[in-house]
């Protein structure tokens, strides 16, 4: 039985970015959230989302449900006009277009004016992924005045000259489209193109933060739900090199966040922090961008997420 909707107007739900893998962990977590808490997610204060997780976002923020996105990650009936083996790319990315990103990225990292990622991310080349069935899975839920009904839906990206970060759909950020914010938090460097919304152009939002839950600071919630594919406090032992070059890049993603979720708690707030363990980073691989390895992830993480989430949601009682 689907939960029953209930406000809950001080709460925020906050989805990372984690390519692929990312997105089928976290719609059988979210899967489990509603189930234990009898929480409609889409009642959220917020929903902000990064990368895969402004993907899931949207489609909350647009009225999808959770059953929804799980039927459509299960190839059910959903409604959901998405091909989970084809409109996601492979396990590669397309050859690059000619240039870089943004080189000056790296010189404002070398000076320590944004985090190394970000630097790192503006040396990359410019990905050419087609980037029209995110467009389409977005305009399917986007209203005629090109956003969703939900009145506080964040897509996080990076601005790809200064790399600050932008939260579309704030009152505070540059107008968008919804498919150009989604496709611009989606954008990942040497993956996807950079979007150029107004006069700037925009990279995936988790080159500066894999969940950027600090935007919520000043935000008047109680609680946020935080949702961190790629951050492990217990993330197992790698069984390969690459595996081993997977972890050291999530090490570095899980100190991000562990310090924006101590932010939070300094600040008064109750966090729900909701990541992956042993189990599921073995399911995941070390390429969380690869559509084979997605079935393989839901089942596992539909197993896993019913403990996790209890665990976490004992904080709030």
């Amino acid at each position: 039985m689907p939960p029953a909707r209930s406000s809950s107007p001080r709460r925020a739900l906050v989805l990372g970015c984690g390519g692929v893998a990312g997105g089928a962990w976290s719609v059988a977590v979210l899967h489990h959230l509603e189930q234990q808490s009898g929480w409609d997610v889409r009642d959220a204060a917020v929903l902000m989302g990064t990368s895969v997780g402004a993907v899931l976002a949207a489609q909350l923020g647009g009225g999808r449900s959770v059953e929804q996105l799980l039927a459509c990650q299960q190839q059910r009936s959903s409604g959901c006009q998405w091909d989970h083996d084809r409109d996601a790319g492979g396990a590669l990315p397309p050859l690059p277009a000619p240039g870089l990103n943004n080189p000056a990225l790296a010189m404002l990292a070398l000076r320590g004016r944004v985090p190394a990622l970000t630097g790192l991310c503006g040396l990359l080349p410019r990905g050419r992924l087609d980037m029209a069935p995110f467009r389409r899975l977005s305009e399917e839920v986007q209203t005629p005045d090109g956003w969703v009904p939900h009145p506080a839906t964040w897509i996080i990206a990076a601005d790809s000259a200064s790399g600050r970060r932008v939260a579309f759909g704030r009152d505070d950020a540059p107008r968008a489209t919804l498919s150009d914010a989604v496709c611009a938090s989606y954008g990942v460097p040497g993956w996807c193109p950079p979007v150029k919304i107004g006069r700037r152009h925009y990279l995936d939002g988790g080159i500066v933060s894999p969940t950027s839950a600090d935007l919520l600071l000043d935000r008047n919630v109680d609680e946020v739900i935080l949702l961190a594919p790629m951050a492990s406090r217990h993330p197992g032992r790698p069984g390969n090199a690459l595996e081993r070059l997977e972890r050291r890049l999530r090490r570095y993603m899980t100190t991000r966040v562990d310090q924006e979720e101590a932010a939070l708690k300094q600040r008064g707030k109750k966090v729900v922090r909701l990541e992956p363990g042993p189990e599921d980073l073995a399911a995941f691989g070390y390429n969380m961008m690869d559509p084979r390895r997605r079935r393989r992830i839901l089942e596992t993480a539909l197993r896993t997420g019913a403990p996790l989430v209890r665990q976490g949601l004992a904080v709030l009682r």
